[in-house]
């Protein structure tokens, strides 16, 4: 499972924000790898992303839950389920995006075929 392709083709911006995004996408791939035995990103479901974000950021600060969110957008819509998941990641992790009304809507990806 290569997360590192997904997320490039998923998220413009900088190198470090690329690279914190990758790595938190390999801790939530590992996460949901030892869980489910699921190995690879096109078998996961949003109760996986859900199941990471309601367990596995418990201690996090809210700032960290936020970033781990992000991630698990960019990642839902890279493989093409953003809208149909939205609904379903919604929690106490994304209230930074609660709070903000307007402004520019996120710059995420379409949907891109990986070999």
């Amino acid at each position: 499972m290569n997360i590192a392709l997904l997320i490039a083709a998923a998220i413009p911006g900088s190198k470090s924000t690329i690279h914190n995004h990758v790595q938190r996408g390999e801790r939530i791939a590992t996460a949901i790898q030892q869980r489910y035995q699921i190995s690879t990103p096109h078998q996961w479901q949003a109760k996986h992303l859900r199941w990471f974000l309601e367990v596995q950021t418990v201690g996090m600060s809210h700032a960290s839950r936020y970033d781990y969110w992000r991630t698990c957008r960019a990642l839902a819509s890279v493989l093409g389920k953003w809208p149909a998941w939205e609904n379903h990641l919604r929690g106490n992790w994304n209230l930074h995006a609660a709070k903000q009304r307007g402004g520019r809507p996120a710059k995420l990806a379409n949907r891109v075929t990986v070999p």
